[in-house]
């Protein structure tokens, strides 16, 4: 990674992971240097969007993002959060990269991404889409995936189920190698909790020791 994107990285580490999701912005970031390598992508573009994209989070209350997660909350009102959360990503992203003297053009593609980037239908460019497809892949990692598991209180095999149907559908993901990569790491996270599903029925039960006295 280059320099200047060490240092927008560094920047913006004030503003990370503020949802209850640690290691996203890493994770994510990690997903966009493949996916940017594999489809050519431009890297002073999709670099600074992936890592700059969820920081709007930052400015809004727990009681607020919360609603994103909640099963009692409408589309409305989740709708509201995701456009907030991103129009705070905008003005982060305007300013950490205006006060590094990032590029004007690259800035304005950089913050047209992350302005709909939750919100947008269907893809504008071969970089606004390897941006998108990197933050989703973060629901495939282990970290994202256990996430979702105990924050939405479900079953390791329903969430699977659930993520291995929307693989293929249209406009879940912008490139072929998103998908690939998913698949691969859907059937990583199926043979760890299969795993620990089998470990746990093999453990002998526990027998209470009686107490002495």
């Amino acid at each position: 990674m280059k320099t200047i994107h060490t240092e927008i990285w560094n920047r913006a580490l004030p503003f990370q992971d503020k949802r209850d999701d640690a290691g996203h912005a890493f994770i994510t970031l990690e997903y966009a240097k493949q996916l940017v390598d594999l489809e050519n992508g431009d890297p002073d573009v999709v670099l600074p969007a992936i890592i700059l994209h969820d920081t709007g989070w930052s400015r809004l209350s727990r009681e607020e993002w919360m609603v994103v997660f909640s099963p009692t909350a409408t589309a409305e009102d989740e709708m509201v959060v995701r456009l907030r959360h991103q129009e705070e990503g905008v003005n982060i992203a305007r300013e950490i990269l205006e006060t590094m003297d990032y590029s004007t053009a690259l800035t304005e593609e950089i913050v047209e991404i992350i302005s709909e980037h939750d919100t947008r239908k269907g893809f504008i460019s071969n970089n606004e889409g390897l941006m998108r497809d990197a933050d989703k892949l973060w629901r495939f990692s282990k970290t994202g995936f256990d996430a979702d598991v105990e924050r939405f209180e479900i079953e390791p095999q329903s969430l699977y189920d659930k993520l291995v149907g929307q693989i293929p559908s249209e406009g879940f993901f912008y490139s072929e190698t998103s998908r690939q990569l998913a698949y691969q790491e859907l059937e990583r996270r199926k043979k760890e909790f299969e795993c620990v599903m089998a470990c746990q029925m093999e453990a002998p039960e526990l027998i209470a020791m009686p107490t002495l006295g």
